[in-house]
């Protein structure tokens, strides 16, 4: 695969008018993030703070953490690639649901670590949501070869979760020399829905448990490539050693310190996502089309056949959405939350584009 393939892959179609493939937020960063980001590049000639102090300081008080606790770096893509490859620096696999962030397979890829999935529920059949996950069926992968476990949740790109029950029984039964990492990039989306919790608003106790959160979704600020890692302060300080110096941008942090104060603009562009989320799941339904409603901003939609002629009948339209083949999902799309006039714009086209799917009811 070429650089632009690679690059096509993963990042937003060009020229698309509605970009609904990327899990971006459309309403925007916090007014006060943009501002402390536009003042820091006034000292664009300096380095940044490589420790991120001030910002992982907001960031420890924000979670109740110590600060030795908590580090950052340029989002959680990057932090999962040191995380991996430092805990399998000496040997072992990574265990994962299928159909997980591909960051994770890319990951023990580089490190040189066996990646082994656990299989998930199957698609999307009339109106039950597909790939549930089984807590037991992933414990019982655990062997003593495996050195991480990693769990999205919820998960990208199919929605699917565990709930904190279930996340508590996978923490409370892991062995300790596994590192337990539970992504929580989509949890703003999902906390309080359906039985899902993030690990702060539980009761488990594991010496190797990590918690990664980004700044890239309900933050907005994904142009800006800002994640923090939380575990036990010894073990993020030795995973923190394998990040590139001065990785996090002083716009960056002073964005991500801002956007953090302001959860007035963080719970508007929540709430706003969520009516949209509803919106298009009830749209998606009146046409008779079997999709996956999610936690997260977006939504995964089953056709019945080739992704392909569907995403480019989409671009046709100036609507970019998200093929799914590098998870082995040849027959469905990802389709993120866009703003009001963005969702009817995509309900829209979804009359014509759709209109002759295999898999409607």
């Amino acid at each position: 695969m070429s650089n632009v393939a690679a690059s096509a892959a993963v990042g937003p179609p060009p020229g698309m008018r509605v970009r609904l493939s990327s899990n971006e937020s459309p309403f925007g960063p916090s007014p006060a993030a943009i501002k402390a980001a536009q003042a820091a590049v006034q000292q664009g000639h300096l380095y940044p703070d490589d420790q991120s102090i001030e910002l992982r300081r907001a960031l420890a008080t924000f979670e109740g953490r110590a600060f030795e606790e908590v580090v950052v770096g340029t989002g959680s893509a990057a932090l999962l690639m040191d995380t991996i490859g430092h805990e399998c620096r000496d040997g072992g696999d990574v265990v994962a649901y299928e159909r997980s962030f591909v960051v994770y397979r890319l990951a023990a890829r580089n490190a040189g670590a066996p990646y082994r999935e656990v299989a998930t529920g199957g698609a999307a059949i009339g109106d039950v949501d597909g790939y549930q996950r089984d807590p037991d069926a992933l414990l019982a992968a655990v062997t003593d070869a495996t050195r991480v476990v990693v769990i999205d949740n919820p998960g990208n790109p199919t929605g699917a979760h565990l709930t904190g029950a279930q996340v508590a029984h996978v923490v409370s039964e892991l062995p300790d020399h596994v590192t337990i990492v539970l992504d929580e990039a989509y949890n703003q989306f999902a906390t309080g829905q359906r039985g899902y919790a993030p690990v702060a608003q539980l009761d488990v106790d594991h010496p190797r448990l990590l918690v990664m959160r980004t700044f890239s979704k309900a933050y907005a600020l994904a142009g800006l490539r800002v994640g923090y890692l939380q575990g036990p302060a010894d073990l993020v300080a030795s995973i923190d050693q394998w990040r590139t110096r001065f990785n996090v941008t002083a716009p960056g942090q002073a964005a991500a310190i801002a956007a953090l104060q302001d959860q007035d603009h963080l719970a508007t562009g929540v709430a706003a996502t969520l009516a949209g989320r509803a919106r298009m799941a009830q749209g998606l339904a009146d046409l008779g089309v079997p999709f996956t409603d999610g936690l997260g901003n977006f939504l995964t939609i089953e056709l019945g056949t080739a992704a392909a002629p569907v995403v480019q009948a989409y671009a046709a339209h100036g609507i970019g959405v998200r093929p799914l083949a590098p998870y082995g999902m040849t027959e469905q799309i990802r389709v993120t939350v866009g703003s009001p006039d963005e969702v009817e714009d995509f309900l829209q086209a979804s009359k014509e584009v759709l209109a002759d799917l295999p898999s409607r009811r």
